[in-house]
């Protein structure tokens, strides 16, 4: 069976990642692993925390930290992929993300990293650096970027 890792956080296109990710599950019949990373300064353990599908996320009261956000974000992917069928479940791991994401795309051996794209300014895109840039740099495997805009 394939896998996907869809690598997600708390943006405005991760909506759009989630509807990418659904169409690419269905279309290779793979299954889905959500993935969202936190800074290892904010996190309050140093274990992966994996979770499972099938909760549903109106029942989790709203994030107060990074690491419940991240847990908010990764439940909340998760809910449409259920409902689509699709087998998937959900990683909080705590590190630099692009690096994150290539070494759990390796453990995984996943067949694809689905991820969306922030548009930063030139400004930002020099400060902070583009991690959706950094994982195509350094991927195993394809690297499916959702470019599009509002």
């Amino acid at each position: 069976m394939k896998t996907l890792l869809m690598a997600i956080d708390h943006s405005p296109v991760a909506e759009k990642v989630v509807a990418l990710t659904i169409e690419e599950a269905l279309a290779h019949r793979a299954d889905v692993v959500v993935l969202c990373c936190v800074d290892p300064a904010y996190s309050s353990c140093n274990q992966p925390m994996e979770i499972d599908a099938g909760e549903d996320p109106a029942d989790f009261v709203a994030a107060q930290d990074e690491q419940n956000t991240a847990e908010m974000v990764v439940r909340h992917a998760l809910a449409p992929l259920l409902r689509a069928g699709i087998n998937a479940r959900g990683m909080i791991l705590a590190g630099d993300a692009a690096d994150t994401i290539v070494a759990q795309s390796q453990q995984l051996k996943a067949s694809m990293i689905i991820m969306g794209r922030r548009h930063l300014s030139s400004f930002n895109r020099l400060l902070k650096g583009s991690v959706s840039a950094s994982v195509i740099e350094r991927a195993y495997c394809p690297v499916l970027i959702d470019v599009r805009k509002d």
